[in-house]
Formats: structure tokens, C-alpha cells, sequence
């Protein structure tokens, strides 16, 4: 004898969704989000979080240095302008590993038509991608210099240190901007071509090294000559009772080396790295705590090749361009002069270039 089975029906409270759409806006603010997140490994496993977190625990080892210095009245480790040129091999391994990260992994297992199939027009995918590198980049690039100014101004003696220290930050802030827009451009263009994440790390790490040792070839070809130069400054005495030939007395070193720091900001045109700076002064009798300082020093004067050398390297173009703008004398690469508004260009240029790249690359991607 058999029996019939029973059939059960279990009422599971089913309910439309009867809230807000919030629509477009709401899922590429998302995006960015989950981006964002997934850049420094948050809400990921432990391997996810070890290349970002050691490169920022890398750069802010000069940002300590810096405010140690500042909390003993000495000159910076590393100036602000410095850190993002000096540091470019980290940030080249944070973006390095980061674009793979946001689009590599999409392309491999096809979940764009899960993106395309909500209401987000296809540019909207790489400008989110885009945005989030550009600001967890930047939040890298300028924490060890926001660090280095707290300390600094921490340890200021006067309104008018911090106003220096203050004009000196701002190219800083215009290296990390521009380095984190150039650098993630490129560096997402590049990884969209592939779904492996391997090959598009590799790739983007071979570009810019390669373009960074062009540069440096291109830097060195002719080698470099000097042109003397001399000029008056007039300095603040860190103690206005150092006797009259202690004119070393002179800024945050007040030992017996030149007073670096003092020189470096309140006398135009010279940078206290190169050698043969001769310094010589007295104090300033009309002005009570000041010195008048002779510094005799040599620039250097590069070629035209050296100078456009500076062209094939996104990291030279960014430092090209600070120069130019800020008329700095402490670059890392030869003076552009009178290239300067050609590597102004060239940052545009190849900015707007990558990232237009990068929209068009998503407007022809297949989503099968």
C-alpha cells in the first residue's frame, strides 16, 4: 500500500521592493566606494592589504624623520616638493598593483554585463574606477607631507615660519595631484587591455621604469656644467644674541654648518645640495635679529637634450612642470627652462589623453 505525497506550501513573506530608486548617481557613488575599499584591501583578506599598507608605512617614514627634525630645530630630511619625486618607485608599486586590482579582476570574470545592466552608461564604470585610484593615490602621496607641515608648524617659532613652511607645501600638493591623476590614467589604461592581473602589474611597472631610466639616459648624455653665480639675502637669526661673526647662528641649524634651511627658502635661485657654497654676512644693522648674507655659489646648466630628456618619464613631466610653474631651484631633473610651458602641456596633454583612453576602451569593450 502506498501513499500519496504531501505537498507543503510555505509562505515565505515575499515582498516587492517598494522603496527608492535611487538610480545612477547612487550606484556609480557605489562604485567609487567599493573601489576605494578595495584599493587598500578593506573588507578583503590579509594578501590584499599588504602592498598598499607597506608602501604607506614606507612613506611616512621620512614624513617622522621630518617632524623629529623639526621637534630638535633642525633642517628637513626630505623637503616637501621632494617626497613625491624621491618616493615615485612606491607609488608606481601602489598603482602597480591597485589598477589590476579595480578592472583586471572584471574583465577576467565577466561581471561587467552585471555593471552595464543596471542603469550606468558605460563611462560612468572608468571615471568611477578612475576617480577612486586618483584618490586613494593622492591620500598616499600627501599624507607624509601633510604629516612633515603639522610637525613643522608644531615646532614654529613665528607666524612668519609657518607662512614659509606653508608656501613650501603648496608644489608639494601640486606634485600629488597631478602624479595621482597621470599615474592612474596610465596605469588603468594599461591594466583594462587584459584580465590578468599579473601581466597588467608587470606592464605598467616595465612602462614606468623603462620611461624613468630613458629620462635619466637622456639627463646624463652631455654630462653637466656649472655658471657662478652670487646674491644677498637677509635671514632671521634663530639667536639674536650670536656674536658677529657667527653668522651660522643663522635658521634651524644652529650648529656649526650653514644655516640650510633659512638660505634654501629666503634666498631665491640658491639650493644648498650643490657644492661649493661659500656663505659669508654680518648682522643687519637696521634691522635687529637679521643678518645680511653673500652667498657664493654655481648652477648648473644643462643641454637641450638633458632638457627634454625630462619628456618621456610621467614622473619628470610632473616634476617639469612644478619647476616651471613654481620657478623652483631644488629639482630633481635639469631646469626645463625655457621648455617649461612645453612639460606644462605635456602633463595636460597626456592626462587628458589616458583618461579619454580609458572611457573610449570601456565604450568598445565586449561585455559577452
Amino acid at each position: 500500500m502506498s501513499t500519496a505525497p504531501t505537498s507543503v506550501i510555505h509562505d515565505i513573506g515575499y515582498k516587492p521592493y517598494t522603496g527608492p530608486r535611487l538610480g545612477r548617481a547612487q550606484i556609480v557613488r557605489a562604485l567609487y566606494v567599493h573601489s576605494v575599499r578595495s584599493v587598500f584591501g578593506l573588507g578583503r583578506g590579509p594578501k590584499a592589504k599588504i602592498v598598499p599598507w607597506f608602501v604607506i608605512a614606507v612613506t611616512m617614514i621620512p614624513a617622522a624623520l621630518n617632524v623629529y627634525a623639526a621637534s630638535i630645530n633642525h633642517a628637513p630630511v626630505m623637503a616637501y616638493a621632494d617626497m613625491g619625486y624621491n618616493l615615485m618607485l612606491f607609488f608606481v608599486l601602489f598603482v602597480a598593483v591597485a589598477a589590476p586590482e579595480l578592472v583586471s579582476r572584471d574583465l577576467r570574470h565577466h561581471t561587467l554585463p552585471l555593471y552595464f545592466s543596471r542603469p550606468l552608461r558605460r563611462a560612468d564604470y572608468p571615471a568611477a574606477k578612475l576617480l577612486a585610484l586618483c584618490t586613494s593615490l593622492f591620500a598616499v602621496e600627501f599624507l607624509p607631507v601633510l604629516v612633515s607641515f603639522l610637525g613643522q608648524v608644531a615646532s614654529a617659532k613665528s607666524g612668519h615660519e609657518i607662512w614659509l613652511d606653508t608656501r613650501d607645501a603648496f608644489p608639494a600638493l601640486f606634485v600629488a595631484v597631478f602624479q595621482a591623476v597621470l599615474f592612474s590614467a596610465i596605469s588603468l589604461l594599461m591594466a583594462s587591455t587584459t584580465g590578468r592581473r599579473v601581466i597588467a602589474t608587470g606592464a605598467i611597472a616595465i612602462f614606468f621604469l623603462v620611461t624613468t631610466a630613458i629620462g635619466h639616459v637622456f639627463s646624463d648624455a652631455l654630462g653637466t656644467t656649472y655658471s657662478p653665480r652670487t646674491t644677498s639675502c637677509v635671514v632671521p637669526l634663530v639667536n639674536p644674541n650670536t656674536a658677529q661673526g657667527d653668522i651660522f647662528g643663522v635658521g634651524p641649524d644652529n650648529g656649526n654648518g650653514p644655516p640650510t634651511a633659512a638660505v634654501n627658502q629666503l634666498c631665491p635661485g640658491v639650493d644648498l645640495r650643490h657644492d661649493n657654497i661659500d656663505i659669508s654676512g654680518v648682522k643687519d644693522p637696521n634691522k635687529p635679529g637679521y643678518a645680511d648674507l653673500t652667498i657664493q655659489y654655481q648652477v648648473p646648466v644643462y643641454s637641450t637634450i638633458a632638457k627634454v630628456g625630462g619628456m618621456f618619464n610621467p614622473a619628470d613631466i610632473v616634476e617639469g612642470s612644478r619647476i616651471w610653474l613654481f620657478r623652483a631651484t631644488d629639482g630633481q631633473i635639469p631646469n626645463p627652462s625655457p621648455l617649461g610651458p612645453v612639460y606644462g602641456a605635456e602633463l595636460l596633454v597626456l592626462a587628458a589623453a589616458a583618461s579619454g583612453g580609458l572611457i573610449l576602451r570601456y565604450r568598445k569593450v565586449s561585455v559577452s
